[in-house]
């Protein structure tokens, strides 16, 4: 089916799971995976036409969560993992991948959908860069697994079991990534190693702040910006945007990524 000049379809892994995803553009490759199917689409339409193919793809820990959803799915028990299943994570990816043409990959995200990105972009071996935004790769694991716990724990003394089991892959990623070398891991990385933010996300001038204040996001990437650059990341910053800004403006944020993604060699 066509979308916005994209293509949208699914593909089917190895262990029978249906996967949706779509495709605008064409060149090198930038896949984002995201939470619900509107995430990252006006980016992704903007990045094509600066020369990209971009690639979207709900993964399997988000389908049907977010959104209702009738095209993908299958087998798949999440709570019954007891460490974070990055090897079924990065065969999701790499199948989207193929299905969609890609060959290499810059592995981007936002916000949540930034902090799985980090989290496989040291481990899957056709994810040569990382761009990611909202999001403080190297200052967040504690936080955030905080938060999916106290979440996790709230909902299970609202007697919301179904909700609680959601967190379930949160806290595994997060309890796994807090022992980490978050830094060693991106440095290695070959490719293009971008983080953006704007300059009030999480400060109380931001829409979100009730939700994502306690991350204090643009502070913990400013903190961080030295072992970013020394890591070769460039580190942009959005004068004005708050959380849902540093997204959503996608004609202003844009044609920074192409253009720092070009100086990369990507």
């Amino acid at each position: 089916a066509q979308s916005g000049g994209g293509i949208m379809a699914t593909t089917v892994t190895g262990d029978g799971y249906t996967l949706w995803y779509e495709v605008k553009g064409d060149g090198p490759a930038v896949v984002f995976p995201s939470r619900m199917r509107a995430e990252h689409g006006a980016l992704a339409a903007a990045l094509a036409e600066h020369g990209y193919r971009v690639v979207r793809y709900k993964p399997r820990q988000v389908v049907g969560l977010m959104e209702p959803e009738d095209e993908a799915g299958g087998p798949w028990e999440p709570t019954g993992w007891t460490r974070f299943p990055a090897d079924v994570e990065i065969a999701d990816l790499h199948a989207v991948a193929d299905s969609a043409g890609a060959g290499d990959f810059v592995l981007a995200g936002y916000s949540g959908m930034a902090a799985l990105a980090g989290f496989l972009a040291g481990a899957a071996e056709r994810a040569v860069g990382l761009m990611v935004g909202g999001f403080p790769l190297l200052s967040g694991a504690d936080y955030w697994l905080g938060y999916v716990e106290g979440a996790r724990a709230a909902l299970l003394q609202a007697g919301l079991q179904e909700k609680a089991d959601e967190q379930h892959l949160g806290i595994l990623m997060y309890r796994e990534w807090a022992t980490r070398d978050q830094a060693e891991v991106l440095a290695a990385l070959k490719g293009p190693k971008i983080v953006w933010y704007g300059s009030i996300d999480g400060e109380p001038e931001c829409r979100m702040y009730d939700y994502v204040g306690g991350s204090a996001i643009a502070r913990r990437v400013r903190e961080t910006a030295g072992d970013l650059r020394r890591a070769g990341f460039e580190v942009i910053e959005f004068e004005g945007l708050d959380h849902i800004a540093g997204l959503a403006e996608a004609p202003l944020v844009a044609p920074k990524l192409a253009a720092a993604l070009a100086a990369a060699g990507w």
